[in-house]
């Protein structure tokens, strides 16, 4: 049985007539690493900073391991914060910045500097304790500003793009790094981030923000494989989306009509939409695709990414992408007619919503 270490109820939070939360209902289970992802904008900062207490709810309560904290201070709240910025004090060495915490909690300096040695080894900084921030690489000080978020064992913490800074291939490191610790300390993660590849490598599950509400939560393969809205499939990787009308009972109709597939799970709604993947589109040029729905389409795109490539397709009026091989896209020319299709089974069918 698990038990929720978070619960925010009914969070509501305007600015200046502009609604950045409206009605935010989360929970948080022990140990879950979980990632709040969104555009520039969607809430989730505000979301993490109302959890946190530097900011004030409008409406809707907010619990921490059964204990309502709506009301209490940041200070008095059993869970740590790490910023963007890292903020750590210049003028204190590392193992000092760690030691912060327990000292301000009133532990003594010997076991306040010890916990922040602990702390420092977890993280792998075994050996900085006496440099000084400055003296740092970007990647350092963002372990630094870990360790001191851990020391005092919070109940939650929060991670707001902790990681923005640094270049991608070492935050592609700090990233399987900061899942592994948050394993092995098994303390709740609420990690903002706008990078869906982040999200998707990192979380047990997404929080899906957009315009200050949630659009979706699970684990990412689900919502990549079933988004339940438009902006949940266009967000979370690339998407083919294609209007879908209704042929009989659980039958439907792609491409103006020009393909047929039945589907027993869509839903039911005046306006539909079909979500293919692009990597469950095939591409051949000199036969049909047996077991596939198949279209006739003229190459108008080809882009090549190292190991896999891109291709953009033309039919009936509809555009059709397809995440092709490299030996595959050798073959296209632009302006060539080819077989492009997919399963029945690949398409995922969705309400289409009021933009």
């Amino acid at each position: 049985m698990t038990t929720s270490i978070l619960s925010a109820n009914g969070l509501s939070k305007s600015f200046g007539g502009h609604a950045a939360l409206a009605d935010i209902d989360l929970q948080v289970e022990q140990g879950e690493f979980i990632a709040l992802l969104g555009p520039s904008g969607c809430g989730k900062t505000t979301l993490l900073r109302c959890i946190a207490g530097f900011l004030k709810p409008d409406a809707g309560s907010i619990s921490i391991a059964g204990e309502d904290v709506t009301a209490l201070a940041p200070y008095h709240r059993p869970l740590n914060t790490v910023f963007q910025n890292y903020a750590l004090f210049p003028h204190m060495s590392v193992v000092e910045n760690v030691a912060y915490g327990p000292r301000r909690k009133g532990a003594p300096r010997a076991e306040a500097m010890r916990r922040a040695e602990e702390a420092l080894d977890l993280v792998g900084l075994t050996g900085f304790a006496d440099r000084m921030p400055a003296r740092l690489s970007g990647g350092q000080q963002q372990r630094v500003a870990l360790a001191r978020a851990i020391v005092n064992r919070p109940k939650l913490l929060l991670l707001d793009e902790p990681l923005s800074a640094l270049d991608l291939k070492l935050r592609k490191k700090v990233q399987r790094e900061l899942k592994q610790l948050q394993e092995k300390l098994g303390i709740a993660f609420l990690f903002v981030t706008h990078d869906q590849e982040e999200a998707m490598s990192m979380a047990d599950r997404i929080v899906l923000m957009n315009r200050g509400k949630i659009e979706q939560i699970g684990r990412g393969p689900d919502i990549y494989r079933k988004p339940a809205t438009r902006f949940a499939a266009d967000f979370i990787g690339e998407a083919n989306l294609l209007p879908v009308k209704r042929a009989g009972e659980g039958g439907f109709t792609l491409f103006d009509g020009a393909v047929s597939i039945t589907n027993g799970s869509a839903p039911h709604a005046a306006k539909l939409l079909g979500i293919v993947r692009p990597e469950d589109v095939a591409i051949v040029t000199d036969q049909a695709l047996t077991g596939f729905v198949t279209v006739l389409a003229s190459v108008e795109d080809i882009v090549h990414i190292g190991s896999h490539g891109f291709v953009t397709l033309r039919t009936n009026g509809c555009i059709l992408i397809s995440r092709t091989t490299p030996d595959t896209i050798s073959k296209l020319v632009l302006g060539a007619t080819v077989h492009a299709g997919f399963r029945s089974t690949d398409v995922h069918i969705i309400a289409e919503q009021a933009p």
